[in-house]
């Protein structure tokens, strides 16, 4: 036990200070970053819904993730298409928030692996990065900001939920997760942003406080829709790149769940 968290101690220092420094160092090396993090969890997902030994369809479907964001690197930002391409990658996040709710399964991802993939990975991280690069001067605050507050969100939930909580969640889902421990990201998550709305950003205090309350509700979503998939595959974690953290869906799906949500927050806002 020992061993194993201080492997995830090390594991997640050295990780979140390689994640921190490309966000910060320019637009160029974030972009980068994102589309590692699409093609790694886009591989996880394939490998997990069609197994390691269906090596063409995981590489299908990593490639189909790829396939918008390379399409929207460069779309102008808030035109008419991107708007079309948020609203889908909005009803495809809504579709998997009811799936939670409903006995069986109703997503077939088997059938539809190189979709979902591009639904799920692609177009979110396309769209951000077509926000990110839209940004005159480049404000590392944003990805940034949404990364640490998620990390604050997950944090919370676990060390709250495992002090003080008793209330299951969603045992159906993830048994170890309570209502007290989200109330407590919540309120954690919510002061986070507050805090940053005092550094200096190109985004509002409303952009902030309203952003908070969108990553700690649907940030724990993300997070329930990907114990959702691991359950219906039976499987612990959606990878290993990480030791003692499983792997980058594992680390990204709140993030990456969260966009939609916070670039259509960004587009109503300005």
């Amino acid at each position: 036990m020992a061993s194993l968290l201080r492997t995830r101690a090390i594991t997640g220092i050295i990780f979140s200070i390689i994640v921190l420094a490309l966000l910060i160092k320019n637009s160029f090396s974030a972009t980068i970053l994102l589309a590692l993090i699409a093609i790694l969890s886009s591989y996880e997902y394939g490998r997990l819904v069609y197994s390691e030994s269906k090596v063409l369809k995981i590489a299908t479907v990593t490639v189909s993730a790829l396939v918008p964001i390379a399409a929207i690197w460069n779309m102008e930002f808030g035109s008419s298409t991107y708007r079309i391409l948020l609203y889908i990658a909005l009803a495809w996040a809504l579709i998997n928030i009811a799936n939670l709710y409903t006995k069986n399964n109703i997503i077939p991802h088997k059938k539809l692996g190189m979709l979902v993939s591009a639904l799920y990975i692609g177009i979110p991280i396309g769209l951000f990065i077509s926000l990110i690069n839209n940004l005159t001067p480049y404000d590392y605050l944003l990805p940034v900001g949404i990364i640490v507050l998620i990390w604050m969100s997950d944090s919370m939930a676990y060390l709250v939920g495992s002090r003080i909580g008793k209330t299951k969640l969603f045992p159906s889902v993830s048994p170890n997760k309570t209502w007290e421990g989200t109330l407590g990201a919540g309120i954690f998550t919510i002061l986070a942003a507050f805090g940053i709305c005092f550094l200096k950003t190109e985004f509002t205090f409303t952009f902030w406080l309203l952003g908070g309350i969108i990553i700690w509700i649907f940030g724990g979503y993300g997070d329930l829709v990907e114990s959702q998939l691991k359950r219906y595959y039976k499987v612990k974690d959606s990878g290993n790149f990480l030791p003692g953290h499983g792997g980058f869906l594992d680390r990204f799906d709140s993030f990456i769940f969260v966009l939609p949500f916070v670039i259509l927050l960004y587009l109503s806002l300005n």
